[in-house]
Parts: C-alpha cells; structure tokens; sequence
C-alpha cells in the first residue's frame, strides 16, 4: 500500500488508517465473529474518497456488501436532506394534448421527404418509411 498520511486533510480516517484497524481487529478476533460497526462505518467513509472496489480489496471485504453498506448510508443521508432519488411521476393532464412526430429523410441524389404526424405514432414504422423512400429491397 502506498504512503498515505494518516489524516485526510477533512479529519476523516485515511484507508491506510482504516486497514490498520481492520488488521489489528482480525489478529485479536475470535473465529466466527463479525465485523464491528465501527469499522464498517470507516471502510464506508473511506468510499467518500476511494472507489468501493479499491477499498473492499485494500481491506479484504467483501465488495457486494461494502457496496450494499455504502447505498444504505447515500439512501439515509437522501432522506434525512429530503433530497431522495425516487422517481415520481406527476400527470399533468398532458395526455389529452397532441404527440408531434417528425421525420426528415434526405436521399443522395437530393431529394427531401418531410412528415409530422399529430397524435399517437404507434403503427408508425420509421424504418419502414426510409426503405420505400430510398428505394431499398427493390
């Protein structure tokens, strides 16, 4: 691992500081326990600078659930801002309004084909459109 000072210049834990700790916990450990909170929560702060994938090979975890650790704590800190990432979808009363659809083909010889259709273009077939302008498949 590289020469990392052992404070980031925010106060915040360096990974170099974080894998000391998580090498100090796994030599005293006993068999079978899990990992304290504590050091979850810094290899989780440390993903603020470093990617999930660096910092779950640095410290030996596993990435799925580093990586599952990391999105609780964005998703939390979303809802306590009020700034969640939920898609919500508003009706503005906007279906009753007309769909404008428009094509444009323009051929090597020059010539210009233009259409907009109002409403719904479900049956519409661009492809299908360009094929019989350009002459394709005769």
């Amino acid at each position: 691992m590289k020469h990392l000072p052992i404070l980031q210049p925010t106060g915040k834990l360096t990974l170099k500081e974080v894998h000391s700790r998580f090498e100090s916990w796994r030599k005293g450990k006993k068999r079978g326990s899990r990992i304290p909170k504590r050091l979850w929560s810094a290899a989780v702060d440390v993903c603020t600078v470093h990617s999930v994938n660096q910092v779950s090979r640095a410290l030996g975890l596993n990435h799925t659930a580093l990586k599952r650790r990391v999105g609780d704590t964005e998703g939390s800190a979303d809802r306590q801002s009020g700034s969640g990432r939920d898609f919500v979808e508003l009706s503005l009363g906007l279906g009753a309004q007309p769909v404008l659809c428009g094509v444009e083909l323009e051929s090597a010889a020059g010539g210009k084909l233009k259409m907009t259709f109002a409403g719904k273009c479900r049956d519409f077939d661009p492809l299908e459109l360009a094929r019989a302008f350009w002459g394709w498949g005769r």
